[in-house]
């Protein structure tokens, strides 16, 4: 009997090894030459199609990795001297039970319908890859790949078509030559992977096996070869735009109108470069931003949204040294216009952004993997209005009249930014950068430079990793500034366990944040992650993963002791319900020291033990009605400070057109400390002193974000995102911060008393109607509404204070704007 038992794990374990090694064997597909032009509907009914080649044999990626998918899939591809085609038939004997509920373009996540997908690596690096998505509604979707980082806001203009049969659906897409870079080689070999998804079983599955093991997808691509005599086209298009506006001020009291007009242009220089200029930007329909109120010593980072910011910028995110929001933003000076006021003297008009002249970028790759970028934008000049509050008179021998006095004051100079990025990719899917951002203020002796390194090195089983940067920024003025940082982390990326031990510095002079952005520098950390991760089904789960990890943090200079903390996660999902569910736990054991709360260099506030947990929970969205809940609290071990955190995310399909969305969120805190103000006064030993106070306050938050689309068909649809973000702030007690960072016996409530409760709203309105009548062409009409408020005076109820924000002064916007995408092909054909 144990003989035969042996006998059998021999066997198993055998074809068990047989099957990993078929499965880590590379597919290739030979491609053919289309003899006919291809007509793209849907249909495949062309006679080119019938001698193309045949990519099969699909191999489920999720929830069975390795193991034969639920249903077959086939991809013909073909090219011509313009485009590559691919033409994929997702067969299915239940037709009917095809999920195809409508979505955005580009916005597939947690979309309802099944998708079928293509990436195509024209280098085959292993790094760098375009992805195409196509539901079975007829959706697209597009991206890019650099490695790790995905950039979904890129927008190629490519064709599909949807079709259906009694047995399967089929793809039919067009990627056009102008829509990809390669080189001029006659025959070359493109990386290729074609990925399906079967939403009613929740499964993936790939043409070339993927192994979820092994951390990421470009470095597991197949190859499609036979590519030959293909010439990149003249790639030259022109995108014009017209908008107009009418806005009304924030007192409501005038309507203003305005009228735009620029132009977005594309040329491609040579085969792997293109040049993308913007003249005369309007970025005045983008989302409003979820701006929260800010007691840290931090600067809030906010994502960007401006379309030429983040379409095809996956170069420029090399050395972790840009920060695209910086472009546009608020004028640098803007805070020292107060600090210029005469007596009798206000502040009339303070700018709150610089204007954006144009922009520039160029970016491609060569033949030997080379990647070069270049960006270049102008913001013009920006001043403030200061007047004078007691007016002349001035009369002209008829009548008097009184005359305010006003003069400007400069709050940032024409501005120059650059930035240049070289990246060279290397054997076994590595790479190593090199990227340096420029800063140029004009009339101002004032010049900022960050140059950065980065690099990824990975054996050739892409088992384990080797990730460094470093960065020297340089600021030029009176008082010049040299600084740095390095980033060192070794990781092992495959098979069940893996792990990554990480040590960050940053000195106390690094500062990259004229076009970049860092939290705050003076910082040395060491990072440790343990994971142990089942990917395969068992039990009664599809999968389970948990890490542990720690962080140990002190200044850089000098180096004093900042914190410890030490964290667990686990997460799974469940088989049959496809219920995700999670636990976050989190230590932090010793005492330890904020030394930036204080705001003063040299000063520190004693932080408490402290034990946090979350616990989370998402169930299946494949159901009409599905939702996310979480909550989680917090409690310092020896201090009566605590508090507690809830979210709760309903989602109706009201049909397969119209998604509702709700996200309500409670975030609360309990006798906290905080920085309320610093000064310097004179001791009796007429020594100056600095005093820091300190308050203890509660914080009560509450948001609400209302969200929906309904879609027309898959180029119409009218969105509405409603938020109401509100924070309240309550001070009970003022202390005075000690030189060891304790707080002092109270300082009395009368010291600065009610005056420093705050109750913040942020109220934000989105609706926006765009219709994509074309490829690359769209028309937009947006209603943006805002509501600020900043006041002293709390109010408790949640129904009175939405009543306070709706009778506060509000901004409207009513746009309308329209694009043509205008290509030198279809112009010249037609």
């Amino acid at each position: 009997m144990s003989k035969r038992i042996f006998i059998f794990i021999a066997i198993f374990f055998i074809s068990t090894l047989s099957a990993i090694s078929l499965n880590n064997e590379k597919k290739s597909v030979e491609i053919v030459k289309a003899s006919s032009s291809l007509k793209v509907d849907g249909i495949l009914s062309e006679d080119a199609w019938q001698n193309a080649a045949v990519a099969k044999d699909f191999i489920q990626y999720e929830p069975y990795n390795g193991k034969k998918p639920s249903l077959p899939t086939e991809v013909k591809v073909i090219y011509d001297d313009q485009a590559i085609y691919f033409g994929a038939i997702l067969y299915d004997n239940n037709p009917d039970s095809i999920i195809k509920d409508l979505g955005v373009r580009d916005e597939f996540t947690g979309m309802n319908s099944d998708l079928f997908t293509v990436f195509i690596s024209t280098f085959n690096d292993g790094v760098n890859a375009v992805e195409f998505m196509v539901s079975a509604s007829g959706v697209q979707s597009d991206g890019k790949h650099n490695g790790d980082n995905g950039d979904s806001n890129w927008d190629g203009v490519w064709e599909s078509a949807v079709g259906f049969t009694d047995n399967a659906w089929i793809v039919e897409m067009k990627i056009p030559y102008s829509a990809l870079r390669f080189s001029k080689k006659e025959d070359q070999t493109w990386g290729i992977q074609f990925f399906r998804s079967i939403r009613r079983y929740r499964e993936w599955s790939s043409w070339n096996y993927a192994d979820v093991n092994i951390q990421g997808l470009i470095n597991q691509l197949g190859e499609v070869v036979g590519i030959k005599h293909i010439e990149p086209p003249l790639r030259l298009s022109v995108t014009p735009y017209v908008s107009a506006y009418l806005e009304n001020d924030a007192d409501g009291n005038q309507w203003n109108s305005d009228f735009n007009a620029g132009m977005d242009l594309k040329w491609g220089i040579n085969q792997s470069f293109t040049l993308d200029m913007i003249l005369i930007p309007d970025f005045g329909q983008v989302q409003s931003d979820d701006e929260v109120l800010n007691l840290s010593p931090y600067e809030v980072r906010y994502d960007e949204k401006r379309a030429f910011f983040t379409e095809g910028t996956e170069l420029f995110n090399k050395g972790n040294i840009f920060y695209s929001r910086r472009i546009g933003s608020r004028p640098k000076n803007a805070d020292d216009a107060e600090d210029d006021l005469h007596s009798n003297e206000i502040v009339d008009n303070n700018p709150i952004e610089t204007q954006l002249i144009n922009s520039s970028k160029i970016s491609g790759r060569t033949s030997g993997g080379l990647g070069i970028g270049f960006l270049n934008a102008m913001t013009g000049s920006v001043d403030a209005i200061i007047k004078d509050t007691i007016p002349e008179i001035v009369s002209n021998g008829l009548e008097t009249e009184l005359n305010y006095k006003k003069r400007k004051f400069r709050t940032q100079g024409f501005t120059n930014y650059n930035m240049l990025v070289l990246d060279q990719t290397l054997k076994n899917n590595s790479y190593v950068s090199i990227a340096n951002t420029n800063v140029q203020y004009s009339g101002e002796d004032y010049t900022a430079n960050v140059t950065a390194a980065e690099f990824k090195l990975m054996n050739k089983e892409n088992s384990y990793q080797l990730y460094g940067s470093g960065a020297l920024s340089q600021i030029y003025t009176d008082a010049s500034s040299l600084g740095h940082k390095y980033f060192l982390m070794f990781a092992k990326t495959k098979g069940n366990f893996q792990f990554e031990v990480a040590h960050n510095t940053e000195s106390d002079t690094y500062d990259p944040n004229d076009m970049g952005y860092i939290q705050q520098n003076n910082e040395s950390t060491w990072y440790g992650e343990l994971d142990y991760n089942i990917n395969e089904p068992f039990w009664k789960v599809l999968n389970w993963h948990n890490e542990v990890n720690f962080r140990y943090e002190n200044l850089y200079k000098p180096r004093k002791f900042s914190e410890f903390q030490f964290s667990a996660i686990t997460n799974t999902t469940f088989a049959k319900s496809y219920i995700n569910t999670g636990l976050f736990a989190s230590v932090k054991p010793i005492e330890g020291y904020d030394h930036f709360e204080p705001r003063v260099d040299g000063w520190k506030f004693k932080t408490a033990r402290v034990v946090m947990g979350n616990w989370w929970i998402s169930t299946d969205y494949r159901k009409r009605i599905a939702g996310d809940f979480n909550a989680g609290a917090w409690k310092a071990m020896d201090h009566n400070r605590y508090g507690y955190w809830m979210g709760f995310g309903p989602r109706l399909r009201i049909s397969d057109k119209w998604l509702l969305t709700y996200r309500l969120s409670m975030d609360n805190d309990f006798n906290t400390y905080g920085y309320i103000e610093d000064y310097e006064n004179t001791n009796s030993d007429n020594e100056t002193e600095t005093t820091i106070d300190f308050g203890k306050r509660d914080q009560y938050t509450f948001i609400n974000t209302l969200s929906t689309n309904y879609i027309f068909n898959n180029k119409m649809s009218l969105s509405l995102r409603v938020r109401h973000y509100w924070s309240r702030v309550e001070y009970y007690d003022y202390y005075r911060l000690k030189e060891n960072g304790e707080l002092s016996e109270s300082i009395g409530y009368d010291t600065y008393g009610n005056e420093e409760n705050l109750n913040y709203n942020a109220f934000t309105l989105d609706m926006k109607y765009l219709w994509r009548f074309a490829p690359g062409s769209e028309m937009a009409i947006v209603w943006k509404n805002a509501i600020y408020t900043d006041d002293e005076k709390l109010t408790n109820n949640f129904i009175d204070n939405l009543n306070d924000t709706f009778g506060s002064s509000q901004i409207n916007s009513i746009s309308f704007k329209i694009l043509f995408y205008l290509d030198y092909h279809y112009l010249k054909r037609n």
